[in-house]
């Protein structure tokens, strides 16, 4: 019974799971890191961990030729490994002659992309990189609804797109990691060249140095479905059963959105018959995404167009009383709007629009306060949109308008675009017009209102004509390395555009243009420039951290709120809507009816009953100092339409946002030591033999071996036995 018993203790203590998952390092990965599953009404998309992509033997594509060995599986590298692969790749190799062979390897578990250190600059041609589609939200395109145009007809983007379709729409094989983090990404290097590197005649061998990851989704198929298991009837059979909660599978992206008032909404008491008035919007979106949708800056698709909107926001409440008293003057005001989500089928402008026209935009009408009342579709008369400020080729911008809605109000629209002209052509630049009726608005915010009202125009001011000229619209590398001309180039195209919106505004709504109203600050186009562009995080730079004042909390561990991003995202963990926000607060609020406020308190107290003006305890971005500041800016999540359930089926992703994504649970990168398997059966074979031995010593000792006498030490002691 004792050997028996010596047996089962030997070989329990012979580990089973092998000597491949010894563990030697583990790197934390933040939410927003990895690429996981997102959807639209008919499809899924994105990354999803399995058996057979969690685990690998890490590799390098350093470069283009270096792809080969993806098509051979590194067989001439690692001849006895049979398993699969994770790849470091250099976001800038991602592009239209390798996108195809990541999509297809059968022996890929991953890819840890991570940024190459090259240098790439904003007017760089080399390199295709947009990861947004040919026709981008080909399927909210109001031509496509209005039935003039087929889908994706105009391939405005064919120049940077890598596919069709664009990276967000490729349901992955395997799954991806960025790391950002220089450190963790030494700890990979280092790995993978202590025990995979190649030797210099080709050849390697065990032990390897292998990467796991495993990102888990919580939902699968597509937004329909996600929506439908999201409902609480549905709720009621996921519920755990200890806490009582039903788990959120997945969700709408939102976020929030700006909306400014420079000029006074009409108001009245509740009840009270409204006196209709008429608007021009001026917008700039405020998202963008990338391959793994957080990691996406925007410097071009989002930044630098912003930057016009808040420069001309600025000038503009300098002035705020010229601007008030012409506006009621001529009953037009002009407003300001950063739509988020635009990039992904117009989820901001899409519910603005939807509730403009159930009259609850900009807000509710609510019984114990002053009736604002609701911007209508029909009353917007153009929408003033910017985009891609900065790339221009030579010194020449172009303005998109609908051809038909164009020739129907030609000498109005060519007033707007004549001021335009005008203040281009005060800062050296040109602007080339409308050609006529077939004209049509490329994607813009515009889309979205087309399709609520007949009469809304376009007037979107861009430095491309019929194509993109910028070909990194909408990805991980709109992110450029500035030179000095560059960046002054750069700066005189958003001082030129901040100056045309201000002439076109001021004329639409009756200001006297002259040299204090049509002045736009080129000192602070220059700072938030070099603070949301230059800087690597938006409170890196002196300006931002007088602006934040303590007040910025980096509130989730996730990519948004430790990175610069400008995803949308489903849970707003991102910082970039609080700073547009607060610098809009600058642009526009003022001290001058709140000077008496001495604290937080007190300045909140003000705006409790306030239908349509804020007031926020801010602090002054030049000197530090807090002060109440009112203004009548709205911050509102956005949610789109297609999650309504009174939204009719045939206007779900034509007219509304469909896009979803899953929660996700995300788990740490693991190294770890990969050995042959004939090295675990050396070791098992070793182990059995050793408890062959150890069986074979004690069965030949008897009870009697291992008895002492335990008088024996007392006589060594000197003790008398």
């Amino acid at each position: 019974m004792k050997k028996w018993l010596v047996i089962v203790l030997i070989i329990a203590g012979i580990r089973c799971d092998g000597f491949s998952d010894q563990v030697f390092r583990t790197l934390f990965i933040g939410e927003g890191n990895a690429c996981y599953r997102t959807f639209n009404k008919t499809h899924e998309f994105g990354c999803q961990a399995n058996r057979e992509n969690e685990n690998g033997l890490i590799v390098r594509i350093d470069k283009q030729e270096d792809f080969k060995n993806l098509d051979s599986c590194w067989n001439s590298f690692y001849p006895k490994y049979s398993g699969k692969y994770w790849a470091l790749l250099p976001v800038n190799l991602i592009r239209r002659d390798t996108i195809s062979q990541l999509k297809s390897s059968k022996c890929l578990s991953g890819i840890v992309l991570y940024n190459s250190g090259e240098s790439i600059h904003p007017g760089d041609e080399s390199t295709a990189a947009s990861h947004d589609a040919e026709c981008p939200n080909a399927a909210s395109d109001y031509y496509l609804q209005d039935k003039n145009e087929e889908y994706c007809e105009r391939k405005i983007n064919s120049r940077g797109a890598i596919t069709r379709d664009g990276l967000m729409k490729i349901d992955w094989r395997i799954q991806m990691v960025f790391i950002d983090n220089s450190t963790d990404l030494e700890i990979i290097e280092k790995c993978y060249s202590m025990f995979n590197k190649p030797k210099e005649d080709g050849s390697s061998g065990y032990p390897y140095c292998g990467m796991s990851f495993r990102l888990a989704n919580m939902a699968a198929g597509n937004s329909e479905i996600c929506y439908r298991r999201g409902k609480n009837d549905a709720k009621l059979f996921q519920m755990n059963i200890d806490s009582g909660d039903a788990p959120q599978l997945c969700g709408a992206m939102h976020s929030d959105n700006i909306f400014a008032f420079p000029t006074p909404i009409p108001t009245s008491p509740t009840n009270e018959t409204i006196i209709t008035s008429k608007y021009m919007m001026v917008t700039a979106r405020m998202d963008s995404f990338g391959m793994i949708p957080e990691i996406s800056v925007g410097e071009v698709s989002v930044l630098t167009s912003i930057i016009s909107v808040l420069a001309a926001a600025r000038s503009m409440g300098t002035q705020i009383e010229k601007w008030q008293k012409a506006s009621n003057t001529s009953n037009r005001n002009v407003f300001f709007a950063f739509f988020n989500g635009e990039s992904l089928d117009y989820i901001g402008s899409g519910a603005a629009a939807y509730q403009m026209e159930n009259g609850k935009f900009p807000q509710m009408i609510r019984s114990d306060r002053t009736h604002i009342h609701p911007i209508r579709p029909n009353e917007l008369d153009y929408i003033l949109e910017v985009q891609q400020i900065g790339v221009a080729k030579g010194r020449k911008y172009y303005v998109h308008v609908d051809g038909e809605r164009y020739q129907q109000n030609k000498t109005q629209t060519d007033r707007v675009i004549d001021r335009i002209e005008r203040g281009l052509r005060s800062h050296a630049f040109d602007l080339e017009k409308p050609s006529g009726s077939g004209d049509r608005v490329p994607p813009a915010s515009w889309h979205s209102f087309a399709k609520a009202d007949a009469h809304v125009q376009s007037v979107l001011l861009a430095p491309y004509g019929k194509e993109y000229e910028y070909q990194r619209v909408n990805s991980i590398l709109d992110k450029n390395e500035w030179t000095e001309d560059e960046r002054e180039k750069a700066i005189q195209e958003i001082e030129a555009v901040s100056t045309a919106i201000l002439a076109a505004a001021a004329d639409y709504v009756g200001v006297e243009t002259d040299e204090v109203v049509a002045k736009v600050d080129k000192k602070l186009i220059t700072t938030i420039f070099d603070c949301l562009i230059t800087s690597n995080f938006w409170f890196d730079c002196d300006f931002m951290q007088k602006l934040d004042g303590g007040r910025y909390h980096k509130l989730f561990n996730s990519y948004g709120f430790n990175q610069k991003s400008t995803y949308i995202s489903m849970e707003s963990h991102t910082a970039f809507p609080t700073v547009l926000h607060w610098l809009t607060i600058f642009a526009l609020g003022s001290d001058k009816e709140t000077l008496n406020v001495k604290s937080e308190k007190s300045c909140s107290h003000l705006g409790q009953f306030q239908a349509m003006y804020t007031y926020t305890w801010q602090p002054n971005p030049y000197t530090g100092n807090f002060s109440c500041l009112k203004s009548a800016i709205v911050k509102k999540v956005m949610v789109s339409p297609a999650v309504d359930s009174q939204t009719p089926e045939e206007e779900m992703n034509t007219r509304y946002s469909t896009w979803m994504e899953s929660v996700y649970i995300i788990e740490s990168v693991n190294l770890y030591l990969m050995e042959d398997a004939s090295f675990e059966y050396t070791m098992i074979l070793i182990a059995v033999i050793s408890a062959l031995l150890s069986i074979f010593a004690v069965g030949r000792c008897s009870e009697t071996t291992f008895i002492v006498d335990e008088g024996e030490p007392a006589a060594e002691g000197g003790e008398p036995l």
